[in-house]
């Protein structure tokens, strides 16, 4: 216990603002593709880093007059913080004696772009998705726009992940609820990309996420501020930034739903 609180103080006095530990069998229900043990066959714990978005950097995006307020709190083309201490924590680990992998979030859909190297193996890339990982490590939910949430900040964090040969205490899956289910993280769109008669279900760490189906070309016409990942034309878009999330932060904050509170409303009352 002792142990697992002082590599979480280390983790944030590095730069982390949440940080949640899972049992490597927590991710069972996946397949080898996105499975950390075909990454490190020895893993016994994902230790999961949150990086809060300031809610400043939403602003210029929401007042439609300075939507590079938002470039630099997103994965691209800097997030020197999330690599920094996700580094730091990991050459910790490995000074210690415990092989730490550093993990980043990438588009699922970069999986299989090479060759199996032998036939019990998946094709590279085995990719772990980061918000079910955030999820088995008991830092929040999924909600119904497809954004994790979490108690602080709502949907406003970047997560990274460690994967580690040290076995550590898990932490308990998150029991409360965020989302109410509002749907104006879908009403708020102007492409309809969310579509509200349509629920998808997953299964996570523990029970299932539902969510609004998203149509993902009618996504990447939007104009209100989503930001398209650089490495992959299929991703689907950083929407943090777009109507759906910053209706999401609104309705959150508005409904006193959030630890993370400020002197002023997100989004002023039209009369």
């Amino acid at each position: 216990m002792k142990e697992t609180v002082q590599i979480k103080q280390l983790a944030k006095e590095y730069g982390a603002d949440l940080v949640g530990i899972a049992s490597v069998s927590s991710f069972d229900f996946l397949p080898p593709d996105s499975h950390p043990r075909f990454i490190q066959p020895h893993a016994r714990s994902v230790i999961v880093l949150g990086f809060r978005i300031p809610r400043g950097a939403l602003r210029g995006v929401e007042e439609g007059t300075a939507w590079q307020t938002m470039a630099g709190a997103s994965p691209f083309p800097t997030a020197s913080i999330c690599v920094e201490t996700t580094y730091r924590l990991a050459r910790y680990l490995e000074s210690k004696g415990w092989e730490a992998v550093p993990l980043f979030s990438h588009s699922p859909d970069l999986r299989h772009q090479g060759v199996a190297v032998s036939p019990d193996k998946p094709e590279p890339n085995v990719i772990l998705e980061m918000e079910l990982a955030a999820h088995a490590a008991g830092l929040g939910e999924i909600g119904r726009g497809r954004f994790f949430l979490t108690p602080e900040f709502g949907p406003r964090q970047l997560f990274t992940a460690i994967v580690t040969d040290k076995q550590w205490p898990p932490d308990k899956i998150f029991a409360g609820k965020i989302c109410d289910n509002c749907g104006k993280c879908a009403a708020s769109c102007p492409a309809k990309a969310l579509d509200r008669q349509k629920i998808l279900r997953f299964p996570l760490a523990k029970g299932k996420a539902e969510c609004y189906s998203l149509h993902i070309e009618s996504c990447r016409i939007c104009r209100t501020g989503i930001l398209q990942s650089p490495y992959s034309s299929k991703a689907e878009p950083l929407r943090i930034s777009a109507a759906c999330g910053r209706a999401c932060v609104a309705h959150l904050e508005d409904s006193d739903r959030l630890t993370n509170r400020f002197l002023f409303p997100f989004r002023e009352k039209k009369c």
